[in-house]
């Protein structure tokens, strides 16, 4: 068996990665957290299925340990509760995503997404 260590959720849905505009633009402006979005499992297959699946089976690997996007999960934007909450919708997507595909994914929580404490 064949398994990448290392993947993450590069291509995501479009409405996860406006929620975050939106959760750090009410940051900024001391106004109320927006509702994170309904993302459709038909979304996440598509973005799923164009990308890592197929990446995945062009490099001959039977499994990869998946996380969030790392480069976007910037645990210093925003105070605690701003990447805490993002870090919960990123790992609870990574769930889901992992939930359709079990055999070849295996979620990670990124610890990239953890909050630094001062």
């Amino acid at each position: 068996m064949i398994i990448d260590c290392h993947g993450h959720y590069t291509v995501l849905p479009k409405a996860h990665d406006e929620w975050r505009e939106a959760q750090t633009a009410a940051f900024k402006s001391v106004g109320d957290y927006p509702p994170y979005p309904a993302i459709s499992d038909d979304e996440i297959r598509e973005t799923i299925e164009a990308n890592q699946l197929r990446l995945l089976k062009e490099r001959g690997a039977d499994m990869t340990i998946f996380s969030p996007r790392a480069s976007a999960m910037a645990p210093h934007v925003g105070d605690q509760s701003v990447a805490v909450r993002w870090a919960q919708v990123c790992n609870d997507l990574i769930a889901r995503v992992v939930g359709l595909y079990p055999k070849p994914l295996l979620a990670c929580a990124c610890c990239h997404s953890l909050p630094r404490r001062t």
